[in-house]
């Protein structure tokens, strides 16, 4: 049987490098499932999302957190939680897992460390955005718990995307 991924902060451990490759590996995946040309690099991304991957620690900056999944010291899934001032809520963003590591419960395990790290920092709402396409994706934050909101805030919402919230105390 194979032992559960470790996960660590990827500030704190010293991790930003493959924190930062595991984020574009989502961002382009995501631009070519909306029809974008992938981008070969950090620096073909649209400005936004080029600024976020530069400035990761700067993004998931406490109360936040960008948790990275080692499976035999090799990066294999992250997830972020983005606080928004004041501090009492997050936007869980970037749930990736590489393609090998799929359907093993990867994403369930970093979500749920993602819904503990917001209960013990005071985190009381967590919200997402997900591309309408992304169904079996949208079924699996329901089974964590999370409804169909209005944006939030309202300006931040992608056109094509659909947005969830959750309580960080319904965490389980």
């Amino acid at each position: 049987m194979t032992a559960g991924p470790q996960l660590v902060d990827a500030f704190t451990a010293r991790r930003e490098s493959d924190a930062t490759s595991l984020v574009f590996e989502y961002m382009a995946a995501t631009l070519a499932e909306a029809g974008r040309a992938p981008p070969a690099g950090i620096d073909q991304l649209p400005p936004v999302l080029r600024d976020e991957c530069q400035n990761l620690a700067a993004v998931y900056r406490l109360p936040g957190t960008l948790l990275v999944a080692y499976r035999d010291e090799e990066p294999i899934g992250c997830v972020g939680l983005a606080p928004d001032p004041p501090g009492l809520t997050a936007e869980v963003k970037r749930l990736y897992v590489r393609p090998a590591h799929r359907k093993a419960g990867i994403g369930h395990i970093l979500m749920l460390h993602a819904h503990r790290h917001a209960a013990q920092h005071g985190l009381r709402q967590l919200i997402l955005d997900v591309l309408p396409s992304r169904t079996h994706v949208i079924d699996f934050y329901r089974r964590l718990g999370y409804t169909d909101t209005d944006p939030y805030p309202p300006s931040h919402l992608w056109p094509w995307s659909t947005c969830s919230g959750r309580f960080s105390g319904n965490a389980g």
